[in-house]
């Protein structure tokens, strides 16, 4: 059945970018927005077809699964497109979509539901015969299971949430004299984290891989047939969450692309995959592999794939969820070129990548052959604490990869965001980086390299902004920080606004983390 009208249970540069494919498509669309007051902050409200408000503050709009099925119902939409975060991959909200007889565009509702249990997930990579790092195989419910895995594992382990994702619910205890003690007392912190983030406790342990590469690779499947459109390197990152990503991988040969490749097929063909996706893997220094896990989205670098193979990827999407075969084999997709996305977050690099929301007083987009940007900014866009701080994707393509950082660092150079602290100075100071653009780095790069301490010099002249938490901990501390800053920007805009507005909820909140993957 053809899809003629889809409903975006999203916002920004992600409701945008689905938008688009569906106006080439012929395909309506309709927009949501948290009250109609707001709607100038909202510029899908505009591209969309129509538009509907969710009558609730931030987050906890996008989150209400029953609030946007009758707007489905009401607006006729036949699918709704989750986009990534919030809804994108809650199995309980593909089973209503389902119910509703409204189709989902994405996963299975049971396979989305195997795919949240980490632990499950890792089940299924053996059974196809992709290596896993040694972990408890089920989660640690006492202190009796914690003293088990910590003494049959030892350090370096990381304790990480059964059901998280985006970087957030993970410990990593590096330390071989760190008492028992100290353990559990982090594994306390850790729940009562995941328990704001996640509403779930459940955690496990598994062994921690230093000095790893973060590569994944992007499936797409009809259900029949699974196909791969080839890796995204993922490895510069904050806090396990990702900031730059680039198609190829500057560290896989050709033999091991065609090993990960294939494991990647062979993982979506025993679920009978429908959809977008990607298996994840983290590499050591000697290019063993180990499965990390499948996010069972659209992913937000999903661009640079498309950049290098020519593939619409929502097209295909929406394609496979009205019904439709894939229209081309493996052999068919071709890759082309090297492409590059950074992230502009609103952020700011000196404090330790610390959350800033305010108003864009100027913005000037880049431009020029070979670049590409998703962005809902226009000049005075309000930038909200209860959101994710990603405020652009700025991807560039070249012939090769020293051509793409060349044209990703003239394209950093021309956009101009005012207003808020961003991760552009962050960028500009990576791009120069010798061990970079050699392509040597691995996901504590970062730290490693005190990258953050070359960065004063590309700084603006500093101005008025949104007052941040003095002072930045680390682990537990750091996080808990984020959570406690954005609740109380909520809460002073939440009087600001109306008060008549429900406050959300703390665990809401971080929602805005958790779509950073």
């Amino acid at each position: 059945m053809k899809i003629k009208k889809i409903l975006i249970a999203n916002r920004g540069e992600i409701a945008l970018r689905i938008i688009r494919t569906c106006q080439e498509m012929g395909i309506k669309t309709v927009a949501l927005c948290p009250y109609a007051e707001e709607k100038q902050n909202f510029l899908e409200t505009r591209l969309a077809d129509e538009c509907y408000f969710l009558e609730k503050q931030g987050s906890e709009g996008y989150l209400d699964q029953k609030r946007i099925i009758k707007i489905a119902k009401k607006s006729k939409a036949e699918a709704i497109h989750p986009g990534y975060g919030f809804l994108a991959e809650n199995w309980k909200f593909a089973r209503r979509c389902q119910k509703n007889h409204i189709k989902f565009i994405g996963p299975h509702f049971k396979v989305l539901k195997k795919l949240e249990d980490k632990i499950e997930a890792k089940k299924i990579a053996r059974k196809v015969g992709i290596p896993t790092l040694e972990a408890s195989d089920r989660p640690i419910k006492s202190k009796k299971d914690l003293i088990k895995w910590v003494q049959k594992i030892k350090p370096p382990f990381v304790l990480k949430a059964q059901k998280g994702g985006g970087g957030i619910g993970i410990r990593v205890i590096n330390g071989h004299k760190i008492s028992f003690g100290e353990v559990f007392a982090i594994s306390l912190g850790l729940q009562r984290q995941m328990g704001l983030a996640f509403s779930d406790v459940d955690f496990f342990l598994e062994k921690y891989l230093p000095e790893a590469r973060h590569i994944e690779f992007q499936i797409l499947g009809d259900g029949e047939k699974s196909l791969s459109l080839g890796e995204r390197e993922c490895s510069i990152q904050r806090r396990f969450q990702k900031l730059l990503e680039e198609s190829p991988s500057p560290f896989l040969d050709e033999k091991l692309r065609e090993k990960l490749s294939s494991l990647a097929i062979k993982f979506a063909r025993e679920l009978k995959y429908q959809g977008a996706g990607t298996v994840e893997f983290l590499l050591d220094k000697d290019k063993n592999f180990y499965f990390m896990e499948v996010n069972p989205r659209l992913q937000v670098e999903h661009p640079i794939t498309e950049a290098v193979t020519g593939i619409d990827i929502v097209e295909q999407q929406i394609r496979v969820a009205q019904g439709e075969k894939i229209s081309f084999s493996q052999d068919d997709i071709s890759f082309n070129g090297w492409a590059i996305e950074a992230r502009i977050n609103a952020e700011d690099p000196q404090k330790d990548f610390q959350p800033m929301p305010g108003i864009i007083q100027k913005y000037v987009p880049p431009g020029g052959q070979g670049i590409f940007l998703h962005t809902f900014l226009q000049p005075q866009q309000e930038i909200y604490p209860y959101f994710d701080s990603l405020l652009a994707k700025v991807i560039s393509w070249a012939k090769t990869r020293d051509e793409a950082i060349r044209r990703l660092e003239r394209a950093l150079d021309e956009i101009i965001i005012e207003g808020v602290p961003t991760t552009l100075p962050f960028f500009k100071v990576l791009l120069k980086n010798k061990d970079f653009q050699q392509g040597n780095f691995t996901t504590d790069f970062i730290e490693k390299k005190g990258i953050l301490k070359d960065i004063a010099a590309h700084m603006p002249v500093e101005e008025e902004s949104a007052p941040a938490v003095s002072g930045t901990g680390a682990g537990e501390e750091k996080e808990l920080a984020e959570i406690a800053f954005q609740v109380y920007q909520a809460l002073k805009k939440t009087k600001q606004v109306s008060s008549q507005k429900e406050i959300p909820s703390n665990w809401l909140m971080t929602e805005r983390l958790k779509m950073l993957e």
